[in-house]
C-alpha cells in the first residue's frame, strides 16, 4: 500500500537511528491515515552518498550534514 521514502546523507545516521525513524515515521502517518493503514506502509531509507548531495548550487558534504544534526 503506501510507501514513504526517506533521503538522508550516508554515514550521518546509525542503524539505531535510522530504526527509530522508520518507527516514527510510519507511527506519524498511521495518526493521521489509521492504524490498519500503517500496517499496510512500507518505509525505505535512501543513503546518499556524500558529494553527490546539493542545494543552492553548492554540493552539501558529510561535514555539513553532520553538523546540521549536532545541532539538534
Amino acid at each position: 500500500m503506501p510507501l514513504i521514502d526517506i533521503q538522508v546523507m550516508e554515514g550521518v545516521f546509525t542503524k539505531d537511528e535510522k530504526a527509530r525513524m522508520i518507527e516514527a515515521v510510519t507511527r506519524g502517518f498511521g495518526s493521521v491515515a489509521g492504524a490498519a493503514m500503517a500496517e499496510a506502509t512500507s518505509t525505505r531509507i535512501h543513503e546518499i552518498k556524500p558529494g553527490s548531495w546539493g542545494y543552492g548550487g553548492r554540493v552539501f558534504s558529510l561535514e555539513d550534514a553532520q553538523a546540521i544534526k549536532a545541532r539538534g
